[in-house]
């Protein structure tokens, strides 16, 4: 069976497995994938080095599709409105060029967001599309509560103002391209996912679709320590998040938490967040907003995949506050280790977390009820690693490799078949 990925992340050959927010997950389905006798692989990915050519590196071949870099009179021009424009057949012949020499049986389309989602509709092979972010859905929980387009309108800044290429572009840019993404599902034949969640928004955009339960590959490391968790034996609590510079993550919940409870406990903690700066524009925009006290908190930045998860073994509680999300490696992770887990039930996130037996579930934007199962868990440790160890079981089961590699296969095989008649 000959597979072809089209993807953003270019996998194994480009050696990002060690990405803090989960990029690596591609490479590891990867490694999975060649470990079947029965797939012949190949990878499409964007690039804009010219020096790429198609290439076999171990069982895939890798297939570069070129992407002109822009210059940055031509990057302010999109700033200002050029992502209206955008060609939607833009990739579609290299595409074609690609499908025309490898000869697959099945295309793996990663995400309807990738800049390669044009082919759907303008090939006789079938595309199964693996499910990432839904841009609609991410639009409609773009703002924070107490944030809005006026926020960023005044005072002036150069990013907003002059440039273009702020929230106030991030916004339209998500809006236009959610409004395409709904394009594109009606195109959609075959999806793969793995949430109520993105089930039931599959059904709704694309009710023409087949559906295919898959699971996902985590990273290897993940793996090696999953389980391991145990209780740190000293006094201050540690909360521990992975979030990246993306407005609708839920710093401000983090930061209205870190108040409560400076305010309403006695607890000593300690709120370390991952995959941000300090010093950052972005943690300047939440905490001008929710001003706290600084040595409450402590910003690590982008970590490898070893220091992220000696972070997470190293805390008490790991705590994921987005306001929209599917299946967020941080969290699989995170139970995969066995730690105790807090998160907004949204999305795609209760079909990862059973309140109350595998973690805790809260609302969006609820930092008195954060609060209350933070302290809760400080109170009751035994209890609250048990829970956590439940996850660890629930996970382990969710991300077996075996599993998921038949889960896939079975996909493939009965996508072609299907296909076929």
């Amino acid at each position: 069976m000959k597979v072809l990925w089209l993807s953003i992340n270019s996998g194994l050959y480009s050696n990002k497995g060690n990405s803090y927010n989960g990029g690596g997950w591609i490479a590891s389905l990867q490694s999975l994938i060649q470990q079947s006798h029965d797939i012949d692989l190949a990878l499409a990915f964007v690039t804009s080095d010219k020096k790429d050519i198609p290439l076999q590196i171990d069982k895939t071949k890798y297939y570069p599709i070129y992407n002109k870099p822009q210059n940055a009179l031509s990057k302010l021009f999109f700033y200002y409105g050029g992502y209206k424009h955008i060609d939607e057949n833009i990739y579609v012949e290299q595409l074609k060029a690609v499908i025309d020499d490898f000869k697959p049986d099945i295309i793996q389309l990663f995400g309807l967001e990738n800049c390669m989602a044009t082919i759907l509709g303008k090939t006789n092979v079938p595309i199964v599309v693996h499910l990432q972010g839904l841009l609609a859905p991410y639009n409609n929980a773009f703002f924070p509560i107490g944030l809005n387009k006026n926020t960023f309108r005044w005072p002036p800044t150069i990013r907003e103002w002059i440039l273009r290429n702020g929230y106030l572009y991030a916004k339209k840019s998500i809006q236009i391209r959610g409004e395409r993404e709904k394009t594109l599902f009606k195109r959609m034949k075959y999806a793969m996912g793995r949430t109520k969640w993105d089930y039931e928004v599959t059904q709704l955009l694309s009710p023409q679709s087949s559906y295919y339960h898959v699971d996902e590959v985590m990273r290897s490391y993940f793996y090696e320590k999953a389980g391991t968790y145990n209780i740190p034996k000293r006094k201050k609590f540690i909360i521990t998040s992975t979030i990246s510079e993306t407005i609708y993550k839920g710093l401000d919940l983090i930061l209205k938490t870190i108040f409560l409870l400076e305010h309403e406990t006695t607890l000593d903690f300690e709120w370390r967040i991952i995959g941000v700066n300090s010093s950052s524009s972005f943690v300047k925009l939440f905490e001008k907003e929710n001003p706290i006290n600084r040595s409450k908190i402590k910003y690590l930045g982008v970590l490898n995949t070893e220091e992220l998860a000696a972070n997470l073994l190293d805390s008490n509680v790991y705590v994921h506050p987005s306001y929209i999300d599917n299946s967020p490696n941080s969290v699989c992770e995170a139970q995969l280790l066995g730690i105790p887990i807090i998160a907004t039930n949204v999305g795609g996130i209760s079909s990862l977390i059973e309140h109350g037996k595998t973690g805790f579930l809260i609302p969006a934007n609820a930092p008195y009820e954060l609060a209350y199962h933070l302290k809760n868990i400080s109170m009751h440790p035994k209890e609250s690693y048990t829970i956590g160890f439940n996850g660890y079981l629930t996970a382990q089961n969710r991300h077996n490799k075996n599993f998921i590699l038949k889960q896939i296969l079975n996909a493939y095989k009965d996508i072609i078949t299907s296909h076929s008649l």
